[in-house]
């Protein structure tokens, strides 16, 4: 139960019905092929009774369980956590566990022991005080926890998949002209960075992600289009619950294994995990204060930064604990403590830099310190 087979093809598309379905068939070939690899490659250089998956459930490490169980590469255990009942990686992450019969082991959490016991060491392992990234380490960390715990040297991830085929909502790019999805996604992946490591590396594992390989970076970027990657199939939202239809990304995976997650709903890890619960303000209503909140939220919008509400606070609050600066004087008066500080980034005077926070940030449009989108400063005539 809880499986599609047979989606349909393409929503939109120039060629005809039968060109359209040889094509994506060939495209699900090639994700199948260059996958295998790819998890072989992992396992011939880890062993099994000390490598493990973190497992979501969903479509990218299902797959990944599919490919290894196709060629007889095993794991010590498999690795979930969940904040709550009603996390939706919960029946999806324990049916591809059972189905491989794998050791199982189900972290249970609340999303305020995730924050008390992992922010502090997220924030200085990554260097940011951005919201997003910070609720997914949250989770990806309580998981190398466990993992260290077990023994486990290796934990392989679903890292790139997303990034590489079209799999989050904001790359799906219906508007654009011909050849901007590709563009975008392959300048996406020429720089992307993955916490995962970072996370990994703090707690003596080591992180293995079979879709950034070289050959599987390589062929996606080279052979598949927004075309090739997204689509209107039936997805569900639950193991058990129906179809409906709606624009998906990551379709040459999703074809290439049949899986239980393989139409499940692209949900982020904060959304699997339950944890996205902390982005909410309510959340925070009995440690931050709202007359609190807006004093220093006004305090800091006055020397360029931007807090964007009481989780960025708090990340804010343990970024400035973490790195030091920032000192309470509120003003930019030259002195030691009140210069923000980062282990490789300059923070830049009043009106530079990004514009989230004034840490240098170059020509990018993400800033990974604060998480500002888009963090370059408009100019306008007159001033910013």
């Amino acid at each position: 139960a809880g499986r599609v087979i047979s989606p349909p093809r393409r929503a939109v598309t120039p060629m005809s019905a039968s060109a359209a379905a040889a094509r994506d068939d060939v495209v699900a070939r090639a994700c199948r092929e260059k996958l295998l690899d790819a998890v072989a490659a992992v396992a011939a250089t880890t062993a099994a009774p000390t490598r493990c998956i973190i497992l979501s459930g969903g479509v990218d490490t299902a797959a990944i369980m599919r490919a290894s169980a196709d060629l007889g590469v095993t794991y010590a255990c498999a690795i979930t956590v969940l904040c709550g009942p009603d996390a939706p990686d919960r029946a999806f992450a324990a049916a591809v566990a059972a189905e491989h019969g794998l050791a199982h082991h189900v972290v249970e959490v609340t999303p305020a022991d995730l924050i008390a016991e992992y922010l502090p060491s997220c924030v200085e392992s990554l260097r940011t005080f951005d919201g997003m990234t910070l609720r997914n380490a949250l989770v990806v960390a309580a998981a190398l926890r466990r993992a260290a715990a077990l023994g486990m040297k290796d934990a392989v991830v679903g890292d790139g998949a997303d990034e590489l085929l079209g799999g989050y909502s904001f790359t799906w790019g219906e508007d654009d002209p011909p050849g901007t999805w590709r563009r975008k996604r392959d300048e996406m992946c020429a720089t992307w960075t993955f916490a995962t490591a970072a996370l990994a590396a703090a707690r003596g594992v080591s992180s293995r992600a079979p879709f950034t390989s070289d050959a599987f970076a390589r062929w996606a970027t080279a052979e598949t289009d927004r075309a090739d990657c997204v689509g209107v199939v039936p997805i569900r939202l639950t193991l058990e619950g129906d179809a409906i239809e709606h624009v998906a990304g990551k379709l040459p995976l999703r074809r290439a294994f049949d899986t239980v997650a393989s139409w499940r709903r692209k949900d982020p890890i904060e959304v699997g995990s339950g944890v996205a619960v902390v982005s909410n303000d309510a959340f925070w209503s009995e440690v931050v204060a709202d007359d609190a909140f807006e004093e220093e939220r006004d305090a800091w919008a006055a020397r360029g930064v931007v807090i964007k509400n009481k989780e960025h606070l708090v990340n804010f609050r343990a970024y400035v604990k973490a790195f030091g600066g920032g000192g309470g004087g509120g003003g930019d008066g030259g002195g030691e403590d009140d210069v923000l500080r980062h282990p490789t980034k300059k923070w830049l005077g009043p009106g530079e830099g990004c514009a989230g926070c004034r840490f240098e940030i170059g020509d990018a449009t993400f800033c990974d310190v604060c998480g500002a989108y888009p963090a370059q400063r408009v100019v306008v005539a007159g001033g910013e």
